[in-house]
């Protein structure tokens, strides 16, 4: 079978097995939408935009939290905004950058910013 199929058919069995998964409600999840920040540079920060489990395809989706009912603020929206946040944000680093000019910035190590740090680690 050549590759590209194999892969299409790898990656139809996830999704497949993540709708399985009961999605956890907004309040559940801690979720929240701060206005403020929807014309935010969503490039920085623990935005959804920058969350391994959102999807921006038919409107904001997250794989883990349902987006309808009223967030922990009471905001209703029916999508998991770019600019809102949960408990289960996890960086994509992909999509994080540092947007400051050359000399405002320090330098940064972005190999050692990928490590992932979980509470295990931290004693």
């Amino acid at each position: 079978m050549p590759d590209i199929e194999q892969k299409i058919k790898e990656a139809a069995g996830a999704m497949d097995n993540l709708a399985k998964f009961k999605k956890r409600t907004k309040l559940q999840a801690s979720y929240v939408e701060y206005d403020k920040f929807a014309d935010s540079n969503l490039h920085e920060g623990y935005f959804c935009y920058n969350c391994i489990y959102w999807v921006n395809a038919s409107g904001g989706k997250c794989m883990l939290v349902d987006e309808n009912g009223p967030d922990v603020r009471g905001k209703t929206s029916d999508v998991i905004a770019p600019h809102g946040c949960c408990t289960a944000y996890e960086a994509n680093y992909d999509k994080l950058h540092d947007t400051r000019t050359p000399s405002a910035s320090v330098p940064v190590d972005t190999e050692k910013n990928k490590e992932k740090v979980t509470t295990a680690d931290v004693v």
